[in-house]
């Protein structure tokens, strides 16, 4: 009788930790929430210290595991509105929480000078991987740039300062490549970009079977991945790091 009920006991127990674990899963908790709000206020504080804010109560997105919030900007009005200035902020994270959507930022990019740099830093870095890698078949650059800190007529310069180090998207022609060819190749790419001295964040590649070798590289439009790998500046690319695409 008595292991009976610590058999019920253990059940139990592990029945209202099931039950916790999926309200959390869609509903959050109160304590992760309040770190959350913590780490918000603190990263406005840090980030915009001559301006004043106040966080409104989060919700728990359970599609993006985040804590949603609105923050309000005491003293600022929002353009062809009564009411306060209103910004997005999107906070992710368990046991270090950390800001993954700063609206305050995203509405300060200078989307024509990023999109103008970027194309000049696309046609650079090909011109200097096509030395060494001719299966590249095309470079997409991601890079942002706040309003107000570099002219419109600003060009590309690796050595220039950016929000933030810039991700590159690179497509091979792989169409007759093994994992091997492409292992190699990765690991071309990294040391000519590291031996340019560029600054990035990550690199991802795209080894595709493309049917017309001379086809015009369109993003997300040329051949059919075959290959997958991706990396950092640091990273020791080995075989195990090239996924084959099914």
């Amino acid at each position: 009788m008595k292991k009976r009920k610590i058999l019920y006991s253990i059940l139990l127990g592990l029945l209202v930790l099931f039950v916790l674990y999926i309200y959390n899963e869609f509903n959050g908790n109160p304590v992760s929430k309040l770190y959350s709000t913590k780490i918000l206020e603190n990263y406005l504080e840090e980030t915009y210290p001559d301006r004043e804010f106040r966080v409104e109560e989060g919700f728990y997105n359970f599609k993006f595991s985040s804590y949603d919030f609105n923050v309000i900007e005491i003293g600022a009005t929002a353009p062809n509105e009564n009411g306060p200035k209103t910004y997005e902020f999107n906070v992710r994270g368990l046991l270090k929480p950390y800001v993954i959507l700063d609206s305050i930022y995203t509405e300060n990019l200078d989307e024509p000078l990023m999109e103008k740099l970027s194309a000049e830093a696309q046609t650079e870095i090909m011109e200097i991987l096509m030395q060494s890698v001719p299966t590249v078949k095309g470079i997409g650059v991601s890079l942002e740039v706040q309003k107000g800190n570099y002219d419109s007529n600003t060009t590309w310069n690796k050595d220039m300062k950016l929000e933030k180090p810039i991700s590159m998207h690179i497509v091979l022609d792989s169409t007759q490549s093994t994992k091997e060819d492409v292992l190699t190749d990765a690991q071309v790419i990294q040391e000519v970009l590291n031996d340019n001295h560029y600054s990035y964040a990550d690199v991802t590649i795209n080894g595709n079977i493309i049917d017309d070798s001379n086809a015009e590289y369109i993003k997300d439009d040329t051949g059919y991945v075959k290959y997958y790998v991706s990396f950092e500046k640091e990273t020791d690319i080995e075989l195990k790091d090239i996924e084959v695409i099914e």
